[in-house]
C-alpha cells in the first residue's frame, strides 16, 4: 500500500469517528444511553483499525517477500555471470598458452585473438 491510501483510509476512519461520536453526543438520550454508545462505536472503530492494520502488515509481508526473491535472482544472476567469465577466461588462457590458435578458421580470428593476446599481456604487466 501506498502511504498517500494509508493517509487517506486513516484519515477517513478519524472522521467517522469524530462524526459518530459528535452524532451520539448531540443525539437526544441519557447520559448513560450515549456513554454505552460511545463505547460501542470506540470498540467499532479499534475493530476496524486492527482490520486495517492487519492487511497492511499483509502488504507489507508481500512486498518484503517480492523484495527478497527479486535479490535472490539478482544473487543467482551474478553468480552464473561471474562462473561464465572464469570459464572464458580460462578458455582465452588456453587459447594464449597454444600459441594463439583458435577454434575459428580464416585470417580474422587470427588477427582478433592476437589483438585480445596483446591487451592481456599489456594487463598483466
Amino acid at each position: 500500500m501506498s502511504n498517500e491510501r494509508n493517509n487517506g483510509i486513516l484519515g477517513f476512519l478519524a472522521g467517522a469517528a469524530v462524526g459518530a461520536a459528535l452524532g451520539v453526543l448531540f443525539a437526544p438520550r441519557s447520559g448513560k444511553e450515549t456513554r454505552d454508545r460511545i463505547r460501542a462505536k470506540a470498540g467499532e472503530a479499534k475493530d476496524e483499525l486492527d482490520e486495517l492494520i492487519e492487511q497492511a502488515q499483509g502488504e507489507w509481508n508481500k512486498a518484503k517477500g517480492k523484495a527478497s526473491d527479486a535479490a535472490t535472482m539478482t544473487k543467482d544472476e551474478v553468480t552464473d555471470f561471474v562462473r561464465f567469465l572464469f570459464e572464458e577466461g580460462r578458455d582465452l588462457r588456453d587459447r594464449m598458452t597454444r600459441g594463439g590458435e583458435t577454434k575459428a578458421e580464416g585470417p580474422s580470428s587470427t588477427t582478433t585473438t592476437d589483438r585480445t593476446t596483446e591487451r592481456f599481456d599489456h594487463r598483466t604487466n
